[in-house]
């Protein structure tokens, strides 16, 4: 089961701009505190800020982040006034979170989604500062264990030594990989070693409740070697968990046997498990028993996720986008008019080689090698013709001029994604046909969206101009033609739905507002419509967000079509 879940991008549109100003002012204060510790106004401006940032995340409902604010809140009001040793670490903390908090509000609007389990190690930080328990992984995990089925277990076998002499060797072999872990010496030995006593464990309680944990918990275990997954605070707590229960079966005996295990405990290992996406036998199993349901990310991803958390924000990748839009604006230019009028014109613009030079290293810097590379072979030609004089043909022109409109449509590319390592890939394995493709469809889309919603404006103030007329049905007589063009932008845009609502609102309109007599409600019918409408403008904005916009929206428009006796 994911622990990820949709984001209404509407409602988070509505707040973002007033929200991340409000954690951009309170982050201000804060630092203004910073360097005038005896100013409680400063102080408690801060605290009034974080207050209104909470009172907003809990209205649009993403998990996550409410709880961030929360520790936000609790770890504020903990700093006293004055010269204190211990407000130095405690404002570096919020520091920190006034950065992660606008940056996660980000990662929404772009991926469309919520992942809340992105924001435990920055929760887990402000609670190990005011010494509150720490959240474990599985936190956001929607999962309770329940009874096991497991099949084909061996018989057990006689041991040759009493419980309590075995548990305790067993105990002293897992503890001894342990300290090393904690230690962080030898990790990937020790932790074979401790997934060893854990194994024994097993083979001698084969059959009980406790037989089973020790299943669990030796299969998650080699899961992390398996997949060299990190070894964070909380899975060196969770490493420490098993040992206590060790040793309640090494002072307790046989009576712990049949006792059920902290479903808590059961939990963290099972996600943990499902995070590794390991593909081993005895995995599938233990999963399989348990009847986990597959995770939809795995740890390699959820590492990429939180670099993209920590890397540019889109204000900066905008802003880089820009000055290199720019810088290819004028290129262009020169290398145009040197195709004109010959390639002595290249010689009297000195500047051309180094602008394309800083254009290649920022693409580079950046991690797009491909178009950089591509670039620099331009970079070379140009130098040649600057330094010999020679004439261009013609098709080395072109040949520029075709790499400079990649380089562009790369550039344009990187406006709409974030620059983790997975979507600088993306970017560097497509073609050069495909990346312009890519950015023309893009362009083309958008338009066709910015169409509709001229379209849907021009269709509200004709209704408009038809009410306060006392129907004159001339103000009318055309939006049945502006529907149907932007029904048709609706067919090129792949959006069957949207496009089913506009042809009801045309039979509407056609059937009713423009045919026979005037119906005696047509006021309230008109308001009806109206709202149709307005659901499809909130649908067309969405779209801008996201071309994989939730439809559901358009549910509205459905149910007002329905209510004027027109069913989609």
């Amino acid at each position: 089961m994911s622990t990820t879940e949709s984001v209404n991008l509407a409602s988070l549109k509505m707040v973002h701009d007033e929200l991340v100003a409000t954690i951009e002012q309170s982050a201000v204060r804060l630092e203004q505190f910073a360097q005038d510790r005896n100013n409680g106004e400063l102080l408690q401006n801060c605290i009034e800020g974080i207050k209104q940032i909470r009172g907003t995340l809990s209205l649009i409902q993403m998990r996550g982040v409410d709880l961030l604010a929360d520790e936000l809140l609790n770890h504020i009001t903990d700093i006293t006034l004055g010269d204190d040793p211990t407000t130095d670490p405690k404002l570096e903390l919020l520091t920190a979170s006034f950065f992660i908090l606008p940056r996660y509000l980000e990662y929404c609007s772009q991926t469309s989604r919520g992942m809340a389990v992105l924001l435990i190690p920055y929760i887990n930080e402000l609670r190990q500062a005011r010494k509150a328990p720490l959240l474990q992984e599985s936190y956001y995990f929607n999962f309770t264990p329940g009874r096991i089925s497991r099949k084909g277990l061996p018989e057990p076998v006689a041991l040759p030594e009493d419980y309590s002499q075995l548990v305790r060797r067993l105990r002293h072999m897992y503890q001894t990989g342990l300290l090393n872990v904690l230690k962080n010496v030898q990790a990937k030995a020790s932790l074979g070693m401790m997934v060893r006593a854990l194994e024994r464990l097993e083979s001698a309680t084969l059959g009980s409740n406790l037989g089973n944990f020790w299943w669990l918990a030796s299969t998650t275990l080699a899961a992390i070697i398996e997949k060299r997954m990190a070894l964070t605070k909380t899975r060196r707590l969770l490493f420490s968990a098993i040992d206590r229960e060790i040793k309640r079966f090494q002072f307790e005996g046989t009576a712990v046997l049949q006792r059920e295990q902290d479903p808590q405990l059961l939990k963290e290992l099972l996600y943990i498990l499902a995070l590794a996406h390991s593909t081993s036998e005895k995995s599938q199993s233990v999963l399989i028993g348990y009847g986990v349901p597959p995770l939809s990310y795995s740890e390699a991803e959820l590492q990429r996720e939180n670099e993209f958390l920590k890397g540019p924000s889109a204000n900066t990748i905008a802003s880089m986008v820009n000055v290199l839009r720019d810088e290819l604006h004028s290129t262009k230019n020169i290398l145009e008019r040197a195709a004109q009028g010959g390639a002595e014109l290249l010689n009297e613009s000195p500047e051309l080689l180094e602008t394309l030079k800083k254009i290649a290293d920022i693409l580079k810097v950046v991690g797009l090698v491909v178009p950089s590379n591509s670039l620099r072979q331009e970079i070379d030609k140009i130098a040649h013709w600057q330094a010999t004089h020679s004439a261009i043909a013609p098709e080395e022109m072109l040949q520029v001029a075709d790499t400079l409109l990649y380089v562009e449509s790369t550039i344009a590319g990187l406006g709409n994604a974030n620059l983790s390592d997975e979507k600088v890939a993306q970017i560097n394995a497509l073609s050069r046909d495909a990346a312009m493709s890519n950015n023309q469809i893009a362009e083309a889309e958008k338009i066709v969206i910015d169409e509709a919603e001229a379209g849907l404006v021009l269709v509200k103030r004709a209704l408009t101009a038809f009410s306060e007329s006392n129907y004159d049905k001339g103000h009318i007589s055309n939006i049945v033609g502006t529907l149907d063009a932007v029904r048709g932008g609706m067919f090129v845009l792949g959006l069957p739905r949207a496009a089913k609502v506009l042809a009801g609102c045309m039979r509407f309109v056609d059937e009713d507002l423009l045919q026979g007599e005037q119906h005696p409600a047509v006021q309230h019918m008109l308001e009806t419509f109206a709202d149709a409408i307005i659901s499809l403008e909130y649908y067309l904005d969405s779209l801008k967000l996201d071309k994989n916009a939730d439809t559901s929206v358009l549910q509205i428009a459905e149910e007002s079509l329905q209510a004027l006796g027109y069913q989609v």
